[in-house]
């Protein structure tokens, strides 16, 4: 199924999901992506599969838990929330703003919800991802200018049976919130890996231009490649193709494919052109297809 969450560089799209399940081993019996984000490919694994995720934002595995551990309460939170209806009043986005104007009452639940740390956190993490710019949840203040109400439609989603759809995949999935290393030491038979890391583009950007609220230094992009190197089970690693091929000699020796997809979620609807960005990916496997 199509994952539920708005992401940044996420693989929501099927003809992205299909070209990188394309590159999948043959037979795998256990899945594992230490870099989860929105799921994108992690929400088409067979769920009769074993299964651990990991993403270091406690607030996005808040929501993949609460779907895991109480999803009826979860459910139902969030569709106690109606999605924009037909002549309600719309406001603009942002003080001293113009131009579109939104929906007003789904506006008032995003500031509600915004930066209260007492609420509940995974419907906290969810309304905002479904309604902000491009799927963006940044909870720091000083970030407040990136993160404004300008999507309701993305609350259309509670008029599907699609979280109730997710609910099903995330049951018996193994869920953890840390460090990635975890999930390319373990033992295991059979198991397949597949990271998509923060880009390395994304390592060069200010702090405001920057994709992820958990962003990775140059440090860790070497790392990365070195715990890759040393891992015992086969592993796919989805990156930008930077411009200066700090990436490729990263992982030289390894299985290196040129592939491509447009870019979706990344760009400010003021700005958007009609054509989206098509970018230059790799597919970095340690095995043969």
């Amino acid at each position: 199924m199509q994952s539920i969450f708005r992401y940044p560089g996420g693989k929501t799209r099927k003809g992205v999901r299909e070209l990188i399940l394309g590159y999948a081993p043959e037979r795998f019996t256990e899945y594992r992506e230490p870099f989860v984000g929105g799921g994108g490919i992690y929400f088409s694994i067979d769920p009769k599969k074993t299964r651990w995720i990991n993403d270091a934002n406690r607030h996005l595995v808040n929501v993949y838990e609460s779907l895991r551990d109480n999803p009826g309460k979860f459910i139902e939170k969030c569709k106690s929330i109606k999605p924009p209806q037909k002549g309600e009043e719309e406001v603009y986005p942002k003080a001293n703003s113009s131009g579109k104007k939104y929906n007003a009452r789904l506006k008032k639940e995003f500031d509600k919800v915004s930066y209260d740390e007492t609420g509940d956190q995974a419907f906290r993490y969810f309304f905002i991802n479904r309604t902000v710019w491009a799927g963006r949840v940044n909870f720091e203040p000083c970030m407040k200018s990136r993160m404004y109400f300008s999507n309701p439609e993305g609350w259309n989603i509670v008029k599907t049976n699609r979280l109730e759809a997710a609910a099903e995949i995330v049951l018996n999935t193994k869920i953890t919130c840390g460090d990635y290393s975890s999930l390319l030491s373990a033992p295991g038979d059979s198991v397949w890996i597949y990271c998509d890391p923060p880009y390395y583009k994304d390592t060069l950007s200010t702090k405001q231009s920057k994709l992820y609220s958990n962003n990775f230094s140059k440090q860790d992009h070497i790392r990365l490649a070195s715990d890759v190197k040393k891992c015992k089970h086969r592993v796919c690693v989805s990156y930008d193709d930077d411009d200066y091929g700090v990436v490729r000699k990263l992982y030289e020796g390894f299985y290196i494919y040129d592939v491509s997809w447009t870019y979706c979620g990344t760009s400010s609807a003021k700005n958007q052109s009609k054509t989206k960005r098509k970018g230059k990916e790799l597919l970095i496997l340690n095995y043969q297809i």
